[in-house]
């Protein structure tokens, strides 16, 4: 391990036939490394697998999560669901876009007992394990593909939780101050896009944890916030609707309701 530790501090040296020298050697590690890496761990094969060919459809590649992860969210989403449809004996209808492993789901479930949740997920491993998951039958988890999305909708409150972003510790690290190569704008905004018409007027739209902000997009004007309820304890580099980084970051909502009337 040393020597690869010496072989990357040289590949900054001042010398060009000494970067040229180590350069194929700090390359082939790497190399070595990654494919190492792919055949001992599942999960890194999974986000490979993602990035080959999800490349255009995939927003985060990282499958952590947590149960119970966003209490004060998902409390302020319950208090506001029930009080809106009291009058009404339908349950409610639920999606949670980018569930990942399904811990998501499961707490979902303690918020919302009646509701029918749909957890979808686009990495086959997490999807996998999703329905592992002793579950309910009003609980169903689906490959996330606008059709199949579609298919299970129209929802009452769309779940999008550390999900609309991509690598936030790599870009807080390296110092990256534009997205447009890496998670451009539009790539959020087209995911908006096709979530807005699968939400009920008067439906919550959550999305928390992202690089981007729902009021920057071509639909903001159908939404209003519910509360204050923000991600000022996000702690990774936010970015405007032209992917440069918004610095000092700025607050903004988390929960939108969507207007009964456009006019």
């Amino acid at each position: 391990m040393s020597i690869m530790v010496t072989a990357r501090q040289l590949k900054h040296s001042k010398h060009p036939l000494v970067r040229l020298a180590v350069y194929p050697l700090a390359k082939g590690w790497r190399m070595a490394h990654i494919l190492k890496r792919g055949m001992t761990d599942p999960n890194y094969r999974s986000i490979i697998r993602l990035r080959l060919f999800n490349r255009q459809q995939v927003h985060q590649t990282s499958s952590t999560t947590l149960l119970n992860r966003y209490p004060i969210l998902f409390h302020a989403c319950r208090n506001y669901l029930y009080n809106h449809y009291k009058a009404t004996q339908e349950p409610l209808n639920i999606l949670s876009f980018g569930c990942s492993t399904g811990e998501e789901v499961l707490s979902l479930r303690q918020y919302f007992p009646n509701a029918r949740i749909v957890g979808a997920e686009i990495n086959l491993r997490s999807l996998a394990i999703c329905r592992s998951h002793p579950v309910d039958d009003k609980i169903s988890f689906i490959y996330s593909s606008p059709e199949e999305i579609q298919k299970h909708g129209p929802y009452d409150a769309i779940f999008c939780m550390a999900v609309m972003q991509r690598k936030p510790m790599d870009t807080a690290r390296k110092g990256i101050r534009s997205l447009k190569n890496i998670y451009p704008f539009e790539r959020f905004q087209e995911q908006i896009e096709r979530l807005d018409p699968l939400l009920r007027p008067d439906g919550l739209l959550i999305v928390h944890f992202s690089q981007y902000n729902v009021q920057d997009t071509s639909i903001a004007g159908r939404y209003v916030p519910l509360g204050n309820y923000n991600q000022d304890d996000y702690q990774s580099p936010i970015f405007d609707r032209n992917s440069n980084i918004i610095d000092p970051p700025v607050s903004w909502n988390s929960i939108h309701i969507k207007k009964s009337s456009l006019s």
